[in-house]
């Protein structure tokens, strides 16, 4: 566990690093008028599930897929709004289930910074609604909003935050990557991705 924090706050480190460079020359607007763009990812995932959610108390790390979509709008000066959701999952070749699956619906605000050399910078901050299920119904009791849910789901609200860093590589397509490392009530889930940005 310790090595995939430092690993985390190694691409942490350098996403910023990468960012105060590029910041170095002036930005420039998203666009003249207002863009509706698609964003698919795919990428590693890890869960750090809190022991007191487990029935045997021992803490888990599972490291996952992670694959998803978000829908966006960017404003002519760069605020956007978007809507997301991603699944994250482990794989028991055997069973051909996942063993733990992690679902995310999101909502979010930010702002991309756009520059002259064709990268863009967009820090995003939001509220996720997930559900974590278990085929191995592992979970202890655990209740959200006074309601005892099933034992083998989980489900609860946190706010998250994560950044993208990309390069354009056509007038309305942008290709790179996005990270998030993000505390919540089932512990920490941190993952980078491979992220494409469609303009419609």
């Amino acid at each position: 566990m310790r090595v995939l924090k430092i690993i985390g706050a190694a691409v942490a480190v350098v996403i910023a690093v990468i960012a105060l460079l590029l910041l170095q020359t002036p930005y420039v607007v998203a666009a003249d008028y207002g863009e509706l763009q698609i964003s698919p990812r795919i990428g590693k995932s890890t869960l750090n599930i809190k022991s007191d959610l487990l029935a045997d108390h021992k803490a888990v790390d599972v490291d996952t897929l992670a694959s998803g979509v978000a829908l966006g709008y960017v404003t002519p000066i760069g605020f956007m709004a978007e809507a997301g959701y991603v699944k994250q999952g482990n794989w028991d070749w055997f069973g051909t289930t996942d063993e733990y699956q992690l679902s995310e619906y999101s909502l979010a605000v930010g702002y991309q910074i756009e520059t002259p050399r064709g990268f863009r910078i967009i820090p995003k901050v939001g509220r996720v609604r997930w559900d974590l299920y278990s085929k191995e119904n592992t979970f202890s009791n655990f209740t959200t909003i006074g309601r005892r849910e099933a034992a083998d789901t989980i489900r609860s609200y946190d706010d998250f935050w994560e950044v993208t860093l990309q390069k354009k590589v056509s007038a309305s397509t942008a290709l790179g990557v996005t990270y998030k490392d993000n505390h919540y009530d089932l512990g920490n889930v941190r993952s980078i991705a491979f992220t494409a940005t469609f303009g419609l």
